[in-house]
């Protein structure tokens, strides 16, 4: 399947192709492409002089799933990111494919954020930003046999730029390859964030070839230019 290449603004944090609401489904791609034909729109992205990102569309987006499974699909070239996994409860994903240049501005490989039971198991990410974030609200997540690079790495975060965020709780990253990449595994928090919660976090059994920053905890994040844009 192949996205419109061209460049429109769209509702922040729209995706190209979703899936809603779903319980005890299962998508099996056998090796299915979603491109998202997004190198124009790297080009137009301006996200870090004026700290506005979601208002490209991401490639797939998976909200609201219970007791479902993502298998042998791939994302390439997306506009924004390429996966989001959001309010979900007991999802496996398998055997999935993330595939864009490093040139490739805010394209996170797959994004899990306020779920509980996500299983990541197996993946080749190649992208422009993190091979896998999580945000707030995630509990009881395993990512398991991730091959992540070129990319940013493997980050818990960035947290706390909003109140009233969801804890984060139990994520274990285990069996990964990361190569060629600016971070291996990193927590990240904005500065001067409210009180959040980020426990029981175990990175293990994790091999870095050609990684700038292997481990990282960085509690004054910011990817923008100026922080004016966040207030500070």
């Amino acid at each position: 399947m192949k996205a419109p290449a061209t460049v429109a603004a769209v509702k922040p944090n729209s995706g190209w192709v979703d899936f809603t609401n779903l319980a005890d489904f299962t998508l099996n791609g056998n090796g299915a492409i979603f491109d998202g034909q997004g190198s124009l729109a790297w080009k137009a992205n301006d996200c870090a002089k004026t700290g506005k990102c979601n208002s490209l569309p991401i490639n797939i987006r998976f909200t609201g799933l219970t007791n479902s499974k993502i298998i042998g699909i791939t994302s390439t070239n997306s506009k924004l990111f390429h996966m989001n996994v959001l309010n979900c409860k007991n999802v496996t994903l398998e055997n999935i494919g993330i595939d864009a240049p490093p040139e490739s501005l805010n394209t996170d490989g797959i994004h899990i954020g306020r779920s509980i039971g996500v299983n990541l198991i197996g993946a080749k990410v190649k992208t422009g930003d993190d091979c896998v974030s999580i945000g707030d609200g995630t509990e009881n997540l395993i990512v398991e046999n991730v091959e992540c690079g070129p990319g940013h790495g493997i980050a818990v975060g960035s947290l706390g730029r909003y109140p009233n965020e969801q804890p984060v709780r139990g994520v274990t990253v285990r069996k990964c390859l990361i190569k060629n990449t600016s971070n291996g595994v990193r927590i990240k928090t904005w500065p001067g964030s409210p009180p959040g919660i980020a426990s029981n976090i175990i990175f293990e059994d994790i091999t870095m070839d050609n990684v700038s920053t292997p481990v990282l905890i960085d509690q004054e994040y910011c990817p923008y230019t100026t922080r004016k844009h966040q207030g500070f």
